[in-house]
Protein backbone atom coordinates (compact mmCIF):
# COMPACT_ATOMS: atom_id res chain seq x y z
CA UNK A 1 0.00 0.00 0.00
CA UNK A 2 2.74 2.31 0.76
CA UNK A 3 4.59 1.39 -2.31
CA UNK A 4 1.16 2.70 -4.14
CA UNK A 5 0.71 5.69 -2.04
CA UNK A 6 4.61 6.61 -3.03
CA UNK A 7 4.16 6.15 -6.86
CA UNK A 8 1.08 8.04 -6.54
CA UNK A 9 2.85 11.23 -5.24
CA UNK A 10 5.72 10.50 -7.13
CA UNK A 11 3.23 11.15 -10.23
CA UNK A 12 1.55 13.89 -8.78
CA UNK A 13 4.85 15.46 -8.51
CA UNK A 14 5.98 14.80 -11.68
CA UNK A 15 2.78 15.72 -13.65
CA UNK A 16 2.75 18.80 -11.31
CA UNK A 17 6.31 20.07 -11.82
CA UNK A 18 6.06 19.20 -15.53
CA UNK A 19 2.74 21.61 -15.86
CA UNK A 20 4.97 24.49 -13.92
CA UNK A 21 7.67 24.17 -16.35
CA UNK A 22 5.02 24.50 -18.88
CA UNK A 23 3.51 27.18 -17.84
CA UNK A 24 6.37 29.29 -16.72
CA UNK A 25 9.01 28.22 -18.91
CA UNK A 26 7.86 27.36 -22.65
CA UNK A 27 6.82 30.20 -24.86
CA UNK A 28 2.94 30.45 -25.85
CA UNK A 29 4.26 31.53 -28.93
CA UNK A 30 6.18 29.05 -31.54
CA UNK A 31 7.24 29.68 -34.81
CA UNK A 32 8.61 27.38 -37.51
CA UNK A 33 10.87 28.88 -40.68
CA UNK A 34 12.43 27.73 -43.97
CA UNK A 35 13.85 29.72 -47.05
CA UNK A 36 14.99 28.54 -50.22
CA UNK A 37 16.32 30.72 -53.08
CA UNK A 38 14.58 30.46 -56.65
CA UNK A 39 16.21 31.77 -59.97
CA UNK A 40 13.43 34.24 -60.69
CA UNK A 41 12.46 37.60 -59.83
CA UNK A 42 9.95 38.14 -56.93
CA UNK A 43 7.20 39.13 -59.18
CA UNK A 44 7.24 35.42 -60.55
CA UNK A 45 7.22 33.93 -56.78
CA UNK A 46 4.83 36.02 -55.60
CA UNK A 47 2.09 35.65 -57.90
CA UNK A 48 2.69 31.37 -57.24
CA UNK A 49 2.14 31.87 -53.72
CA UNK A 50 -0.31 34.55 -53.91
CA UNK A 51 -3.47 31.72 -54.34
CA UNK A 52 -5.11 29.24 -52.42
CA UNK A 53 -6.85 28.09 -55.75
CA UNK A 54 -3.49 26.69 -56.78
CA UNK A 55 -1.38 25.87 -53.70
CA UNK A 56 -1.41 22.21 -54.70
CA UNK A 57 0.24 22.74 -57.49
CA UNK A 58 3.69 22.75 -55.22
CA UNK A 59 2.11 21.56 -51.08
CA UNK A 60 3.91 19.04 -49.76
CA UNK A 61 0.46 17.37 -48.84
CA UNK A 62 -1.09 17.22 -52.19
CA UNK A 63 0.64 13.75 -53.06
CA UNK A 64 -0.58 12.21 -49.19
CA UNK A 65 -4.24 11.87 -50.30
CA UNK A 66 -5.47 10.98 -53.82
CA UNK A 67 -8.94 11.24 -51.74
CA UNK A 68 -8.67 14.42 -50.17
CA UNK A 69 -11.51 16.58 -51.09
CA UNK A 70 -10.85 20.60 -51.86
CA UNK A 71 -12.87 23.38 -51.93
CA UNK A 72 -11.75 26.78 -53.58
CA UNK A 73 -13.51 30.11 -53.33
CA UNK A 74 -12.71 33.89 -53.09
CA UNK A 75 -10.57 35.60 -56.23
CA UNK A 76 -7.98 33.20 -57.52
CA UNK A 77 -5.46 36.15 -56.09
CA UNK A 78 -4.98 37.66 -53.55
CA UNK A 79 -7.07 38.28 -50.48
CA UNK A 80 -9.87 36.42 -49.92
CA UNK A 81 -8.49 33.41 -51.99
CA UNK A 82 -9.51 30.73 -49.42
CA UNK A 83 -9.06 26.80 -50.03
CA UNK A 84 -10.87 24.19 -47.60
CA UNK A 85 -9.59 20.44 -47.77
CA UNK A 86 -10.59 16.86 -45.88
CA UNK A 87 -8.41 14.10 -46.77
CA UNK A 88 -6.51 11.30 -44.37
CA UNK A 89 -4.81 10.78 -40.91
CA UNK A 90 -1.73 12.37 -43.01
CA UNK A 91 -3.34 15.27 -44.70
CA UNK A 92 -6.10 16.14 -42.20
CA UNK A 93 -8.59 18.61 -42.78
CA UNK A 94 -9.15 22.45 -42.27
CA UNK A 95 -9.10 25.71 -44.36
CA UNK A 96 -6.48 29.12 -44.83
CA UNK A 97 -7.78 32.23 -46.67
CA UNK A 98 -5.46 34.82 -47.88
CA UNK A 99 -5.95 38.03 -45.56
CA UNK A 100 -2.56 39.72 -46.71
CA UNK A 101 -0.96 40.71 -49.79
CA UNK A 102 1.52 43.14 -50.48
CA UNK A 103 2.69 42.81 -54.18
CA UNK A 104 6.07 41.21 -54.97
CA UNK A 105 7.01 41.06 -51.03
CA UNK A 106 4.44 39.40 -48.98
CA UNK A 107 1.60 36.99 -48.53
CA UNK A 108 -0.10 35.77 -45.30
CA UNK A 109 -2.65 33.45 -45.19
CA UNK A 110 -4.74 32.10 -41.76
CA UNK A 111 -5.38 28.42 -41.13
CA UNK A 112 -7.94 26.86 -39.05
CA UNK A 113 -7.26 23.15 -38.78
CA UNK A 114 -10.61 20.62 -37.72
CA UNK A 115 -10.31 19.25 -34.12
CA UNK A 116 -8.31 21.94 -32.51
CA UNK A 117 -8.02 24.64 -31.28
CA UNK A 118 -10.86 27.48 -32.21
CA UNK A 119 -7.57 29.69 -32.76
CA UNK A 120 -6.43 30.57 -35.74
CA UNK A 121 -2.35 29.80 -37.08
CA UNK A 122 -0.86 31.59 -39.80
CA UNK A 123 1.34 31.03 -42.83
CA UNK A 124 3.34 33.59 -44.43
CA UNK A 125 5.21 33.92 -47.25
CA UNK A 126 8.11 36.35 -47.02
CA UNK A 127 10.15 36.95 -50.49
CA UNK A 128 13.05 38.83 -50.47
CA UNK A 129 14.05 40.73 -54.41
CA UNK A 130 17.28 39.87 -55.35
CA UNK A 131 16.83 41.22 -58.72
CA UNK A 132 17.10 38.19 -61.46
CA UNK A 133 16.57 35.71 -58.26
CA UNK A 134 14.84 35.76 -55.13
CA UNK A 135 14.71 34.31 -51.61
CA UNK A 136 10.91 32.94 -50.32
CA UNK A 137 10.57 32.09 -46.19
CA UNK A 138 7.95 30.13 -45.06
CA UNK A 139 7.00 30.95 -41.96
CA UNK A 140 4.88 29.03 -39.73
CA UNK A 141 2.87 31.16 -36.22
CA UNK A 142 0.94 30.10 -33.87
CA UNK A 143 -0.09 31.57 -30.23
CA UNK A 144 -1.18 28.54 -27.58
CA UNK A 145 -2.49 31.42 -25.90
CA UNK A 146 -1.45 29.68 -22.07
CA UNK A 147 -2.65 25.95 -23.22
CA UNK A 148 0.47 24.06 -21.47
CA UNK A 149 -0.10 20.76 -23.44
CA UNK A 150 -0.25 23.36 -26.80
CA UNK A 151 3.26 24.34 -25.39
CA UNK A 152 4.62 20.89 -25.03
CA UNK A 153 3.24 20.19 -28.49
CA UNK A 154 4.75 23.26 -29.80
CA UNK A 155 8.51 21.66 -28.68
CA UNK A 156 7.77 19.36 -31.55
CA UNK A 157 6.66 21.56 -33.88
CA UNK A 158 10.15 22.27 -35.60
CA UNK A 159 10.79 18.97 -36.15
CA UNK A 160 7.28 18.23 -37.59
CA UNK A 161 6.44 21.02 -39.64
CA UNK A 162 10.26 21.36 -40.80
CA UNK A 163 10.72 18.66 -43.41
CA UNK A 164 7.48 19.08 -45.02
CA UNK A 165 8.14 22.96 -45.55
CA UNK A 166 11.39 22.24 -47.01
CA UNK A 167 9.82 20.09 -49.68
CA UNK A 168 7.04 22.57 -50.17
CA UNK A 169 9.60 25.16 -50.87
CA UNK A 170 11.68 22.67 -52.93
CA UNK A 171 8.36 21.90 -55.54
CA UNK A 172 7.84 25.44 -55.43
CA UNK A 173 11.14 26.38 -56.62
CA UNK A 174 11.08 24.05 -59.23
CA UNK A 175 7.24 25.21 -60.71
CA UNK A 176 8.52 28.64 -60.76
CA UNK A 177 11.91 28.35 -62.32
CA UNK A 178 10.12 25.23 -65.39
CA UNK A 179 7.94 28.10 -66.25
CA UNK A 180 9.46 30.48 -68.96
CA UNK A 181 11.57 33.52 -68.81
CA UNK A 182 9.99 36.32 -71.07
CA UNK A 183 11.90 39.58 -71.69
CA UNK A 184 9.26 42.46 -71.05
CA UNK A 185 12.01 45.03 -71.84
CA UNK A 186 9.79 46.38 -75.02
CA UNK A 187 6.55 46.86 -73.20
CA UNK A 188 4.63 49.78 -71.31
CA UNK A 189 1.20 51.08 -70.19
CA UNK A 190 0.41 54.10 -72.05
CA UNK A 191 -3.27 55.88 -72.53
CA UNK A 192 -3.84 56.84 -76.22
CA UNK A 193 -6.04 59.02 -77.16
CA UNK A 194 -8.36 58.22 -80.54
CA UNK A 195 -7.69 58.98 -83.81
CA UNK A 196 -10.01 59.67 -87.07
CA UNK A 197 -9.37 57.04 -89.26
CA UNK A 198 -10.52 56.11 -93.06
CA UNK A 199 -10.67 52.34 -93.16
CA UNK A 200 -11.86 49.37 -95.25
CA UNK A 201 -12.99 46.28 -93.72
CA UNK A 202 -11.40 43.13 -95.64
CA UNK A 203 -9.95 39.41 -94.57
CA UNK A 204 -6.98 37.27 -95.63
CA UNK A 205 -6.71 33.24 -95.05
CA UNK A 206 -3.44 32.18 -93.99
CA UNK A 207 -2.82 30.60 -97.41
CA UNK A 208 -3.13 33.85 -99.04
CA UNK A 209 -0.60 36.85 -99.38
CA UNK A 210 -1.94 39.25 -96.82
CA UNK A 211 0.49 41.85 -97.38
CA UNK A 212 -1.30 42.13 -101.07
CA UNK A 213 -4.82 42.04 -99.78
CA UNK A 214 -3.25 45.23 -97.29
CA UNK A 215 -1.29 46.59 -100.19
CA UNK A 216 -4.48 47.07 -102.46
CA UNK A 217 -6.79 48.21 -99.04
CA UNK A 218 -4.34 51.06 -98.51
CA UNK A 219 -3.96 52.24 -101.87
CA UNK A 220 -7.61 52.24 -102.54
CA UNK A 221 -7.87 54.84 -99.37
CA UNK A 222 -5.01 56.56 -100.81
CA UNK A 223 -6.52 57.38 -104.01
CA UNK A 224 -9.59 58.59 -102.38
CA UNK A 225 -7.53 61.27 -100.42
CA UNK A 226 -5.95 62.06 -102.95
CA UNK A 227 -8.55 62.84 -104.59
CA UNK A 228 -10.36 64.58 -102.24
CA UNK A 229 -7.44 66.62 -100.74
CA UNK A 230 -7.17 64.64 -97.77
CA UNK A 231 -4.26 64.65 -95.45
CA UNK A 232 -2.33 61.68 -93.72
CA UNK A 233 -2.57 62.27 -89.66
CA UNK A 234 -0.66 59.43 -89.11
CA UNK A 235 1.00 56.11 -90.48
CA UNK A 236 -0.99 53.35 -91.65
CA UNK A 237 -2.66 50.69 -88.84
CA UNK A 238 -4.51 47.48 -89.36
CA UNK A 239 -7.28 47.05 -86.67
CA UNK A 240 -7.58 43.22 -85.51
CA UNK A 241 -11.51 42.15 -85.61
CA UNK A 242 -10.95 38.41 -85.64
CA UNK A 243 -8.36 35.70 -86.15
CA UNK A 244 -8.05 32.23 -86.16
CA UNK A 245 -5.23 30.15 -87.54
CA UNK A 246 -7.14 30.12 -91.19
CA UNK A 247 -8.35 33.85 -91.54
CA UNK A 248 -7.34 37.25 -90.64
CA UNK A 249 -10.62 39.56 -90.17
CA UNK A 250 -9.10 43.35 -89.89
CA UNK A 251 -9.44 46.83 -90.84
CA UNK A 252 -6.72 48.40 -93.27
CA UNK A 253 -7.17 52.03 -91.82
CA UNK A 254 -5.37 55.29 -92.58
CA UNK A 255 -5.20 58.12 -89.82
CA UNK A 256 -7.07 61.61 -91.03
CA UNK A 257 -7.71 65.04 -90.47
CA UNK A 258 -11.27 65.35 -91.00
CA UNK A 259 -14.59 65.45 -89.36
CA UNK A 260 -16.91 63.76 -92.04
CA UNK A 261 -16.28 62.47 -95.87
CA UNK A 262 -19.05 63.75 -98.52
CA UNK A 263 -19.93 61.58 -101.96
CA UNK A 264 -19.51 58.47 -103.18
CA UNK A 265 -16.99 56.44 -100.81
CA UNK A 266 -17.25 52.64 -101.89
CA UNK A 267 -15.78 50.27 -99.38
CA UNK A 268 -14.41 53.41 -97.22
CA UNK A 269 -15.99 54.37 -94.16
CA UNK A 270 -14.72 56.83 -91.52
CA UNK A 271 -14.26 55.94 -87.94
CA UNK A 272 -12.19 56.80 -84.94
CA UNK A 273 -9.86 54.51 -83.12
CA UNK A 274 -10.06 53.10 -79.24
CA UNK A 275 -9.34 55.86 -77.07
CA UNK A 276 -7.75 54.84 -73.35
CA UNK A 277 -5.41 52.10 -71.55
CA UNK A 278 -3.00 50.24 -73.27
CA UNK A 279 -0.36 47.37 -73.54
CA UNK A 280 1.94 48.57 -76.12
CA UNK A 281 4.32 46.48 -77.63
CA UNK A 282 7.49 47.64 -79.87
CA UNK A 283 8.30 45.07 -82.24
CA UNK A 284 11.25 45.07 -84.43
CA UNK A 285 11.91 42.80 -87.19
CA UNK A 286 10.07 41.36 -90.11
CA UNK A 287 6.15 41.23 -90.22
CA UNK A 288 5.75 38.10 -89.93
CA UNK A 289 8.05 37.99 -86.60
CA UNK A 290 3.93 38.84 -85.52
CA UNK A 291 3.83 35.15 -84.85
CA UNK A 292 5.90 35.23 -82.22
CA UNK A 293 5.05 38.89 -80.85
CA UNK A 294 1.29 37.93 -79.75
CA UNK A 295 2.24 34.90 -77.79
CA UNK A 296 4.69 37.05 -75.57
CA UNK A 297 1.62 39.83 -75.33
CA UNK A 298 -0.08 37.51 -73.85
CA UNK A 299 2.41 36.25 -71.78
CA UNK A 300 2.38 39.81 -70.66
CA UNK A 301 -0.94 40.71 -69.79
CA UNK A 302 -1.01 37.24 -68.07
CA UNK A 303 1.99 37.93 -65.60
CA UNK A 304 0.73 41.18 -65.26
CA UNK A 305 -2.89 39.84 -64.23
CA UNK A 306 -4.31 42.54 -67.08
CA UNK A 307 -7.52 42.16 -68.95
CA UNK A 308 -7.79 42.86 -73.00
CA UNK A 309 -10.64 45.32 -73.01
CA UNK A 310 -10.66 45.33 -76.98
CA UNK A 311 -9.78 44.40 -80.23
CA UNK A 312 -5.94 44.99 -80.59
CA UNK A 313 -4.57 47.20 -83.67
CA UNK A 314 -0.84 47.62 -85.42
CA UNK A 315 0.62 50.46 -86.54
CA UNK A 316 3.12 50.76 -89.01
CA UNK A 317 5.27 52.87 -87.70
CA UNK A 318 7.78 53.04 -90.95
CA UNK A 319 8.34 52.48 -94.63
CA UNK A 320 9.37 48.95 -94.91
CA UNK A 321 10.53 50.04 -99.00
CA UNK A 322 13.41 52.15 -97.10
CA UNK A 323 14.37 50.02 -94.45
CA UNK A 324 16.17 46.51 -94.23
CA UNK A 325 13.46 44.10 -92.71
CA UNK A 326 15.43 44.03 -89.22
CA UNK A 327 14.56 47.71 -88.78
CA UNK A 328 11.17 47.47 -89.64
CA UNK A 329 9.27 49.32 -86.57
CA UNK A 330 5.59 47.77 -85.77
CA UNK A 331 3.51 49.07 -82.57
CA UNK A 332 0.76 46.70 -81.51
CA UNK A 333 -1.20 48.08 -79.16
CA UNK A 334 -3.43 45.93 -76.54
CA UNK A 335 -7.21 47.92 -75.25
CA UNK A 336 -6.77 46.76 -71.41
CA UNK A 337 -8.89 47.18 -68.72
Amino acid sequence: MKAIKYLFFTLLIIVVLMFAYGYFFLPDKVQVSRSITIERPAKAVFKTVNSMHHFNDWSPWAKLDADAKYQYSGPEYGVGSHMAWQGNDEVGSGQQTIIESKPHELVKAELFFDGQSDDPAWASYVIKDMGESSEISWVFDVDFKGSVIGRYFGMMMDRMLGPSYEEGLSNLKSLVESKPVYDFSNFSIETVPAQTILFISTEGRSDQDISAIMGEAYTTITDFMQQNDIQFDGMPLAITRSWTNELWVFDAAIPVDITAIEGETGDIKLGQTYAGKVVKYVQVGPYDQAELSYPLIDAYLAEHELQQNGDSWEVYVNDPTTVSEDAIITHIYHPIQ
